[in-house]
């Protein structure tokens, strides 16, 4: 039977295992430049006429979830107009319409047009991050 020897193989065992102690820090910190990127695809697609006044300023990233093996963030608007109405209402009007309102959307385009961008962020500074943590 053929043996294989492994030279340093505990080395790299530990160098493994560090990566998965913070998979989840590791996994937030790649996932945050390409947040950044949708939020500002975004805000160039945001309406910028009286009714959609506030939305653009009103944009922020939440804090970061992990739920059913999945970690994720959300853009949100944030605060009311100066009329007192929310500004997350405002923006889904926008987006889907309403009974009196017809849809401008804004969001899923902006997602759209930078999808591959942001997924090749996220894999690029994952790499840099494995990398980091096998030096």
């Amino acid at each position: 039977m053929a043996t294989i020897e492994f030279e340093g193989i505990d080395e790299y065992i530990k160098k493994l295992q560090a990566l998965g102690d913070d998979i989840e820090g590791s996994c937030k910190r790649a996932i945050y430049p390409a947040a950044g990127l949708v939020i500002e695809a975004i805000k160039a697609n945001t309406p910028t006429d009286g009714t959609a006044g506030g939305l653009r300023d009103s944009m922020a990233l939440r804090t970061f979830k992990s739920e059913d093996g999945y970690i994720h963030t959300e853009v949100a608007f944030e605060g009311v107009d100066e009329k007192g109405h929310p500004n997350a209402v405002k923006a889904r009007v926008l987006e889907s319409g309403s009974s009196t309102r017809q849809k401008h959307p804004f969001i899923r385009p902006a997602l759209n047009q930078v999808k591959k961008q942001a997924e090749a962020i996220i894999a690029a500074e994952f790499e840099k991050i494995c990398e980091e943590k096998m030096k």
